[in-house]
């Protein structure tokens, strides 16, 4: 058997860097985007690409943040699985640690029974730990989930709880582990997404990524998986 894998990571970032040794004051900007793609050839030809781009503004009062997101995959020139992804989150901070959590996201993917997927949701957030080497931040709050179901005009919708924990661990200076956790729960549906990562820096600007993700839902389409796993490989450029 013939196997070739090829594992190519690339940039695709604009904007120049500069390095700042003291701690940004806000009103400050910055963001990452991210390339990956695996290219298999052999008995069998696939190849994939992931994509995501992200950025945040830490304000006074308001933080905002911004995320998009694109994969798609193919296997002997047919397309295996493809998904859009965008959300945005807005955040009024109370004091140091409590904030107002506004979260907002829509994704289009093909092959999960749905044409769409839209959540938002208004939520109480708190720094459980925010120093140079934890960060923990925990989200609580109701919301509104609504999903078209594909190839008909059907809608779903109800009110859902949505938690979120957000971890970081700064294990030296050039190693962070990362750990995101969400959970959106109704009475018809309920969906859990676990993402791990490691990222090692480069240089100062740029690192490469390995991310473990785990998405499950309770209740799907026919002929559609509750579960869906994903490992990446990406180059990582930040501003």
């Amino acid at each position: 058997m013939k196997y070739q894998a090829l594992l190519v990571s690339m940039i695709a970032a604009s904007g120049v860097v500069h390095a700042e040794e003291e701690k940004k004051q806000p009103p400050y900007w910055g963001g990452f985007a991210e390339l990956g793609s695996i290219i298999t050839t052999g008995n069998t030809d696939t190849s994939s690409l992931n994509a995501k781009f992200g950025a945040k503004r830490k304000g006074i009062q308001w933080d905002s943040s911004y995320k998009l997101q694109a994969l798609t995959s193919r296997e002997d020139g047919d397309v295996s699985k493809e998904t859009y992804y965008g959300a945005a989150q807005f955040d009024r901070n109370f004091t140091e640690r409590s904030y107002l959590a506004i979260h907002v996201d829509h994704e289009r993917a093909r092959f999960s029974g749905y044409t769409y997927e839209t959540t938002a949701s208004v939520g109480y957030g708190y720094r459980v730990l925010d120093d140079d080497i934890n960060n923990l931040d925990i989200e609580v709050g109701p919301g509104y989930s609504r999903k078209k179901l594909e190839d008909s005009s059907e809608l779903e919708e109800e009110a859902i709880a949505r938690l979120v924990a957000d971890y970081s661990w700064q294990i030296n200076e050039g190693t962070q582990f990362m750990q995101h956790l969400v959970a959106e729960l109704g009475q018809e549906s309920s969906s859990y997404e676990s993402e791990t990562g490691l990222k090692s820096q480069l240089n100062g600007s740029l690192a490469t990524k390995i991310t473990y993700t785990v998405s499950y839902t309770d209740n799907v389409p026919a002929d559609t998986e509750n579960t869906d796993t994903e490992f990446g490989v990406t180059l990582v450029y930040s501003y």
